[in-house]
């Protein structure tokens, strides 16, 4: 899908892992995928939304992602270009 600039996107921006599963790696695994899928689909980013503080906001952190700033009490927004990760 493209966004309104007509630059490639990967969609959608929202998966997650339950609780009862947390722990094992499945949350890393389940992004890398979604990465490499979106960089050989020529995706030129996905948007993020993790909740601050949370697993998914920890798990960006340490794939080295960084907030673009857009923050409220709860929610913090991430980009990222799937071909820096390849």
């Amino acid at each position: 899908m493209t966004d309104a600039s007509g630059a490639a996107r990967l969609l959608p921006q929202y998966f997650g892992v339950l609780p009862r599963y947390r722990g094992h790696d499945y949350g890393r695994t389940l992004w890398r995928a979604a990465m490499h899928w979106g960089h050989q689909h020529g995706a030129a980013y996905q948007l993020l939304r993790t909740e601050v503080g949370g697993a998914s906001d920890r798990l960006c952190a340490a794939e080295g992602l960084t907030s673009l700033g857009f923050v409220n009490q709860t929610m913090c927004d991430v980009a990222v270009n799937p071909t820096l990760l390849f």
